[in-house]
């Protein structure tokens, strides 16, 4: 099965690769962030050295049963205000009417992704079509069946 998302990183500007790379990061490390504390437990339960004094320096065992329900209540304030939020925005946009915007025109269609008018018309009548596309993410041709 072909992709359905068309994978073009170089279509994209400067702005929106920093953007991408610097959340791939910041995610990598919220999740390095988030599971040092089970690799410490798993590293203390078989015993090395140098993270069974952090544990204990820490107050031990029960310090670490504390800090997981800290974090357990932390996890459910953050799933909590997410779920107000997204009630909140769900109740603010069923209430706000979608903006009527005119109809497009086959010719605008045509202009805009620079194909044949009849190509696009013969698109709109037809139930199934296939696309084509170059390296550029240009439309080649357009098969109606």
């Amino acid at each position: 099965m072909k992709d359905i998302i068309i994978n073009q990183p170089h279509l994209q500007s400067f702005q929106q690769k920093c953007g991408s790379a610097f959340m791939s990061v910041l995610s990598w490390v919220l999740w390095l962030y988030f599971l040092w504390p089970l690799f410490t437990l798993g590293a203390w339960l078989m015993g090395l050295k140098s993270l069974s004094d952090e544990i204990r320096w820490f107050g031990g065992y029960k310090t670490l049963l504390e800090l997981l329900q800290l974090y357990g209540e932390i996890v459910v304030i953050i799933a909590g205000i997410w779920l107000f939020w997204t009630l909140y925005l769900s109740w603010l946009h069923s209430s706000v009417a979608p903006k009527r915007t005119t109809p497009v025109t086959d010719q605008q269609l045509a202009v805009a992704f620079k194909v044949d008018e009849a190509l696009v018309s013969a698109a709109r009548a037809s139930k199934k079509i296939t696309v084509h596309f170059d390296n550029h993410a240009v439309i080649t041709d357009i098969e109606s069946q």
